[in-house]
């Protein structure tokens, strides 16, 4: 069984989305540990406001790659798209940060909130 922490964010109907992931993600995964939920300003101007954001351990008996693409495929049932980012709307973000105690994901060394809520399950 692999290991992922996994980071949820979220600027639009924030705390329903990121609890609406969650569940989807239990339809594949098993949830082991979840970070304190944090809201955080947004890093760029466009974004219409703040973020919440939240990490969460899994357990998945999918390969990394097949973990990720799960994740992407709830973002867009979640209503993420291409568009939305860029009009400053995130129904849904959900990124791997680690694998198996492999970091791989660059969020984790550019923003202090993913590394203070990774770190507090890890």
């Amino acid at each position: 069984m692999n290991t992922a922490l996994i980071m949820l964010g979220s600027n639009s109907n924030a705390d329903q989305n990121i609890d609406l992931s969650k569940e989807k993600l239990l339809e594949h995964f098993e949830i082991v540990s979840q970070s304190t939920r944090i809201i955080t300003q947004p890093h760029e101007k466009h974004y219409i406001s703040d973020f919440h954001n939240e990490a969460i351990k899994i357990l998945s008996a999918e390969t990394a790659d097949e973990t990720k693409n799960i994740c992407k495929q709830i973002e867009m049932e979640l209503g993420r798209t291409a568009e939305s980012k860029k009009t400053g709307s995130v129904p849904i973000d959900i990124d791997l940060i680690f694998w198996n105690e492999k970091l791989i994901h660059d969020d984790y060394n550019r923003f202090d909130f993913v590394k203070k809520c990774v770190d507090e399950i890890r």
